[in-house]
């Protein structure tokens, strides 16, 4: 069977690797982050040492309620696209490999920053800061420009990310091809997009890049994004990580229109701080406007009737609403970001 990692086993399984030693592990703590639906996630903090390490094992079943069943390798994506961006990104943008388990899938790094706060957290919360939303795309802009494809040369480092196979598993089966079949109207507009995803590969994309994966130390011009989870990280089209995060400020302004205003202006903020760091990405800057918006309509209606429905959209109003904006995209009649807001600041909440 191996190892299944807990909050009662990890301190052990670090003494047993030496990360720790038996007098630190007599005092130190653990405690389960969750890990989404994919992963078994736990923290360890040491009394008297500083930071803290997080071990993360993959688990083969996600925690939805559909069956969705996933390579448990792609733990190892996630370690080696770490590895890769820390040639790239700032030391203090992302966690650092401790240790690699390949038989356990688990593999161990440096803690978050403690005092960092969860962006899907606070946006939900309502406290929206569009300096870190141009945090978050300059970072964006960086990863996708550094390990760009050019005449069809994969940079030195990225061949090991070719494999699509974890996003297809991750993504455009649950998301794409799940909604596909709920709408089979859309079906054809639908498995497009989903084909420019797995056709187009120009850059190293994250696969999950959304707010929830984003820890945010400070505010205003001070604050520092850090990155998280990695698993599904891929050569790919870079308009699927864009469209993944503009798709999460747009489903948190249908969750709360009177916010909504606060939401478009992190988006624009974070469109405009991608573009002025994405490099060649950003040479036709319209064109790649469009194509991120599609994909937007695409996963804007995965979140209502995919594998991965977002939870805190639960209203049968809001759920329409929704639908209706990515029907408004597939159609071609929404093809900009700001049409986009405008109908976001039309909509109004449930009676």
């Amino acid at each position: 069977m191996g190892f299944t990692l807990s909050e009662s086993n990890a301190v052990a399984y670090l003494a047993g690797c030496g990360l720790i030693t038996p007098a630190v592990a007599r005092t130190a703590t653990a405690q389960s982050l969750g890990g989404g639906v994919s992963n078994v996630v736990v923290r360890v903090d040491a009394r008297g040492e500083p930071g803290g390490l997080v071990l993360k094992q993959s688990l083969p079943r996600l925690r939805v309620e559909q069956e969705w069943l996933a390579d448990r390798e792609r733990i190892y994506h996630e370690a080696a696209s770490l590895q890769y961006l820390a040639k790239v990104l700032p030391a203090s943008a992302l966690p650092k490999v401790v240790l690699e388990d390949r038989p356990n899938y688990l593999f161990v790094m440096s803690s978050a920053p403690p005092e960092g706060v969860n962006w899907k957290d606070a946006l939900l919360a309502g406290n929206v800061d569009p300096a870190v939303a141009v945090q978050v795309g300059a970072l964006l802009g960086r990863i996708h420009r550094h390990s760009s494809v050019t005449d069809d040369r994969i940079p030195e480092g990225l061949e090991q990310f070719a494999d699509q196979h974890c996003f297809v598993q991750l993504r455009i089966d649950p998301y794409h091809r799940a909604t596909a079949a709920v709408h089979p109207d859309l079906a054809n507009d639908i498995e497009i997009e989903a084909q420019r995803m797995l056709n187009r590969r120009l850059a190293l994309v994250h696969g999950d890049y959304s707010p929830k994966n984003v820890i945010v130390v400070g505010s205003g011009a001070a604050a520092e994004a850090f990155l998280l989870d990695f698993e599904v990280a891929h050569l790919g089209n870079p308009v699927f990580d864009l469209a993944f995060m503009l798709n999460h400020l747009t489903l948190k302004a249908i969750h709360q229109p009177r916010l909504a205003g606060e939401y478009n202006a992190a988006a624009r903020s974070f469109w405009s701080a991608y573009l002025d760091n994405a490099g060649a990405f950003a040479a036709d800057p319209a064109r790649f406007e469009r194509e991120t918006v599609r994909q937007l309509g695409a996963l804007l209606l995965a979140r209502i009737d995919g594998k991965s429905p977002a939870e805190y959209i639960t209203g049968d109003h809001q759920k329409q609403q929704a639908r209706n904006l990515a029907k408004g995209i597939l159609s071609g009649a929404t093809a900009y970001l700001h049409q986009l807001h405008d109908a976001l600041m039309t909509l109004a909440p449930a009676k």
